[in-house]
């Protein structure tokens, strides 16, 4: 019993491991490099893009929008700039042993260029060699199979991290066989500048930060609680206004002339009616013929006629 709930322990532990394995999704980085070698394209491409004319500028922002590289390029370039507003001007590298030291990179090309002999060729390569060797410089590579350089740069006023993030270049494939050169297997995909502030600017800046954003935040608020005590205002303006409206528009019905209707005359239903005169006359001798008839006497005088309450 005992070794039937060890295998089951152990096949559980087994595919949790399993599924944990397929949903890692870490990619290996595809393509070779030395060390060297992408510490040097990394030093080189922060000298370039240090050192751009407007001339470069002006190509890469009509470049941008067909070719991802010149967009990556101006994303750098817009890093560094931003740096220099924080750190002020570049002086050179961070080396390994905390000393500071410029390269003159425009120096080092023109003497490789221009090398007449093997020996002057080797001395300029030497020099680059040695220097890239005593920068102080991180390499990592990431689950997305990208390779990811730090470099530690001096400026004026504080220090600075340049990020260099590299990819597989498809074109290296290939490239051989169109232009019968050999390109790099890796190309740029990501540059950042990280200025090195000190605790306090930190904790400053966050501070100022958080000041800023409940200051937006109470505004806001205020604003609207001055808007909802406003109403009973506004109600009362648009009730007035609308009570203004309501008694122009009566005065001016009051005013208005009416337009005279002639009067209507009824028509008497028969014009054979006699006057009350004629009627009185008429029942006197009524009720005296009736009086006569009846053994009475002629002698009879009707004063007035009344209506009988019935």
């Amino acid at each position: 019993m005992k070794m039937k709930k060890f295998f089951l322990l152990f096949s559980m532990i087994a595919v949790l491991g399993a599924l944990t394995a397929c949903s890692s999704g870490t990619q290996e980085v595809s393509f070779e490099y030395e060390d060297s070698d992408i510490v040097y394209s990394t030093v080189y491409q922060a000298y370039q893009i240090d050192n751009i004319d407007d001339a470069y500028r002006a190509y890469l922002e009509d470049q941008k929008e067909d070719n991802p590289m010149a967009e990556t390029l101006l994303t750098g370039v817009a890093n560094f700039d931003n740096a220099k507003k924080d750190c002020g001007d570049f002086v050179g590298y961070v080396m390994r042993d905390g000393s500071t030291k410029s390269f003159d990179f425009a120096s080092l090309s023109a003497a490789l260029s221009n090398a007449k002999t093997q020996e002057e060729y080797d001395a300029a390569q030497s020099e680059l060699d040695n220097f890239v060797k005593q920068v102080k410089y991180v390499i990592e590579e990431d689950n997305n199979g990208n390779v990811i350089v730090n470099i530690k740069a001096a400026y004026e006023k504080r220090n600075a991290d340049y990020s260099f993030v590299y990819e597989e270049n498809p074109e290296a494939a290939y490239s051989y066989a169109l232009s019968g050169q050999n390109a790099s297997t890796y190309k740029v995909k990501e540059i950042t500048v990280t200025p090195d502030y000190s605790t306090k600017e930190i904790m400053g800046k966050a501070g100022a930060n958080t000041l800023m954003g409940m200051g937006t935040v109470f505004a806001v608020l205020i604003f609207i609680s001055i808007i909802i005590g406003q109403f009973g205002k506004i109600n009362s303006l648009v009730t007035s206004l609308a009570n203004a409206k309501a008694n122009k528009e009566l005065k001016e019905e009051s005013t208005a002339p009416v337009a005279s209707t002639p009067a209507v005359v009824s028509a008497p239903a028969n014009d054979n009616l006699v006057d009350d005169g004629e009627l009185v006359a008429v029942i006197t001798a009524a009720v005296v013929a009736c009086n006569v008839a009846n053994g009475g006497s002629d002698n009879l005088i009707v004063r007035s006629i009344r209506k009988a309450r019935r």
